[in-house]
């Protein structure tokens, strides 16, 4: 009996010469944003220190680190230009991604040891929430690059407060170590207060020769003031204190490698240490994508280049979502759910890299005559109408079942208003829709399309 998956029906329409014509002014404009959005990632990743400067220090930057650790070619970068403070270096100082180490998938976190030392700054945490929630959602190990000078003082009100604040990230930690995931750090350089910490919580601590971890680094030493203010013997006795600490850091290898054994590894190289995270990577359980796969990988029938042109610059202006999505999937197949139900949402299964994902849309431009049928107005696409949540309900809860992944290629302007709609019940079915999603324990990616 041949694979059940193996072949899904076609789907998509070749694109015509004179609509590559039509939309060759839209296919400019969609070129020079990726260009800007390129010229900003570039931008942010030359911030700080010359990377020049820190090779001659004896030191690898983090991107550095991240070429020689992970798998070449799999390397996905995730919050780019995220930067919810406005910092003037363009970003919350930690570059993250996700790729695979010595084979095997992991989130990846790096602090940016051209800014500030890696210093934490605002908006950090949230960066930090986001990307390891990844791990905890895909369950594959977390791994730090850590280099980081503990917080930027000036400005700690902006990350210390709230449940998303600094100290969220260390519970993430114990979330992850309870769930069984585990969590890797190969530490570099001097890890003062929350870098301090960020070294310490994670599962397997891997240091450079020259690295070192506390509570407090010398900056805090040399600020206490007791209250009362120093006599001239306290004084002196400070500065002297402050003099040993800096010729001889606290939490260095010899105290947390060979007393408080906090340092598993301790390597004489930078590379060295990224050598150890990949002989730990290896050494965990992995399943082999085969195990997975439902057929064999194969490219889109119809070409992705076409993507320029079926896509609009213009957001007010119609697409034939079908189109789009048949130039992202294996063979250009896809198996429909329910498609003559709902016809504003598209929900079906779909292959990419020959795994088996299931793929919603919001189809766009007018909808048949009659739809919706509770209304006496014509349905049009983008939004949410009764059939369309009912059919979305089905198809998550489903996916849940069968452990399915799903992608959902959003562009809507939201759920159907009125007495009629508020009569056909589409506050209750879009209620219903959050729950499916919040007991579909599968990864979940929403890709946002032109709205």
């Amino acid at each position: 009996m041949r694979p059940y998956f193996a072949k899904m029906a076609d789907f998509g329409k070749e694109l015509k010469e004179n609509r590559i014509v039509r939309t060759k002014d839209s296919r400019t404009k969609l070129e020079a944003v990726e260009a800007e959005i390129a010229a900003a990632r570039k931008a942010r990743q030359a911030a700080g220190i010359p990377a020049a400067k820190i090779n001659e220090r004896g030191m690898l930057t983090v991107w550095q680190r991240l070429e020689y650790l992970v798998d070449e070619g799999t390397w996905c970068p995730l919050h780019s230009l995220y930067n919810p403070a406005d910092n003037p270096e363009g970003g919350t100082n930690v570059v993250d991604g996700l790729g695979k180490i010595a084979g095997r998938w992991a989130v990846i976190i790096g602090f940016d040891n051209k800014v500030l030392a890696g210093a934490w700054v605002a908006g950090q945490p949230d960066n930090l929430l986001r990307v390891t929630n990844l791990a905890k959602r895909l369950h594959i190990p977390l791994v730090w690059l850590v280099n980081c000078s503990g917080v930027q003082l000036p400005e700690q009100e902006k990350f210390y407060a709230d449940r998303r604040g600094s100290g969220a990230c260390f519970f993430r930690h114990a979330e992850l170590e309870q769930m069984g995931i585990p969590v890797l750090a190969g530490i570099y350089g001097t890890n003062p207060a929350g870098g301090g910490y960020q070294g310490v919580s994670p599962t397997i601590l891997l240091a450079h020769k020259d690295a070192n971890i506390a509570v407090g680094g010398v900056g805090i030493v040399s600020g206490m003031s007791p209250k009362g203010g120093f006599d001239s013997e306290g004084l002196e006795e400070l500065i002297a204190k402050t003099r040993d600490y800096s010729e001889k850091p606290p939490g260095r290898v010899e105290t947390h490698y060979g007393e408080t054994g906090f340092f598993t590894h301790v390597y004489n190289e930078e590379k060295e240490v990224l050598d150890g995270i990949k002989r730990y990577m290896k050494a965990l359980p992995a399943y082999d994508p085969m195990f997975f796969r439902v057929a064999e990988p194969a490219e889109p029938r119809l070409k992705s280049d076409d993507l320029y042109h079926l896509l609009p610059f213009n957001q007010k202006e119609a697409y034939i979502f079908d189109d789009i999505l048949a130039r992202l999937v294996d063979g250009s197949e896809n198996m429909e759910f329910r498609p003559d139900y709902g016809p504003e949402m598209y929900t079906g299964l779909v292959k990419i890299d020959g795994m088996l994902i299931g793929a919603i849309g919001n189809r766009q431009g007018l909808l048949p005559k009659g739809y919706p049928e509770y209304a006496n107005y014509p349905g049009i696409g983008g939004k949410l109408y009764r059939q369309g949540l009912i059919k979305l309900n089905e198809f998550v809860t489903l996916c849940g079942r069968d452990r399915v992944p799903i992608v959902w290629f959003q562009d809507t302007t939201g759920i159907d208003v009125g007495d009629l709609a508020e009569k056909a019940e589409l506050l209750g079915l879009g209620q219903s829709l959050i729950y499916s999603i919040q007991q579909t324990d599968v990864p979940m990616m929403l890709v946002v399309l032109p709205t």
